[in-house]
């Protein structure tokens, strides 16, 4: 019941300062506070080498330099993420790294989705609340069969299938399509189960305990990096 209360005063917190950003148009000031606490959870929970993790960082913004400023076009970038998501399961010995690669092309794309509508990425962010809220309560109290104990102990048929409905619907509300709409929802469920994968690959309950009772900014991103990549595809 506690954690339950504290999760939900963290959230609140969360979307006044969400609400905070867009209404004052602070865009810049939470994205690159977000790459902040992202790279210090990449070093302190993933890579481990302050080294390696200043490399990674130094890629990002090659990487976002050349494609946003040089190329111009999002669409390669789109084309790299899929190859390292790809590699994450095929990899043994360098998936942590593939992981975090994964992650630095996932981030890169949100300034691209920002300069076709910077309206995208807070809608992403509050679908993505809206969904595991959702999930969350129905979850807790309803409970019933989990649906992949191994990988993600607390999801449970029950509230991702609630979650699945309310998203849809919204969605369906927000003038998309059933079809769209549907691959929406689904597609935060495929992102929370996939980094709940990784976690559990790397050894990792949590990617830190910056948000308390939410995690981290890794485990808030979760649902969300599948569903940027959708948006990313939409917009092409």
């Amino acid at each position: 019941m506690v954690y339950s209360f504290n999760r939900l005063i963290v959230g609140i917190f969360i979307v006044i300062i969400l609400f905070i950003a867009y209404f004052l148009k602070l865009d810049l000031i939470l994205y690159l506070t977000f790459l902040a606490f992202i790279f210090f959870e990449i070093y302190n929970s993933i890579i481990k080498s302050k080294y390696l993790t200043a490399f990674l960082l130094a890629l990002f913004i090659i990487q976002f330099l050349i494609f946003y400023f040089l190329i111009s076009n999002y669409t390669i970038l789109l084309i790299i993420t899929f190859v390292y998501l790809l590699c994450t399961f095929l990899s043994k010995e360098n998936f942590k790294i593939l992981f975090t690669l994964f992650l630095i092309n996932v981030i890169s794309l949100i300034p691209f989705l920002s300069s076709i509508d910077r309206n995208i990425i807070y809608m992403i962010i509050l679908i993505s609340f809206i969904n595991d809220t959702v999930a969350f309560v129905i979850g807790s109290y309803v409970k019933g069969p989990l649906i992949s104990p191994k990988i993600s102990p607390k999801k449970t048929w029950s509230g991702t299938s609630v979650s699945f409905l309310t998203t849809t619907i919204l969605l369906i509300f927000l003038d998309f399509n059933l079809l769209i709409s549907s691959i929406m929802a689904v597609s935060l469920f495929y992102g929370d189960i996939y980094f709940s994968y990784m976690k559990r690959k790397i050894g990792l309950k949590d990617f830190s305990n910056l948000l308390s009772s939410h995690g981290g900014f890794l485990d808030r991103f979760d649902s969300i990096s599948f569903l940027i990549i959708i948006f990313g595809i939409l917009n092409i």
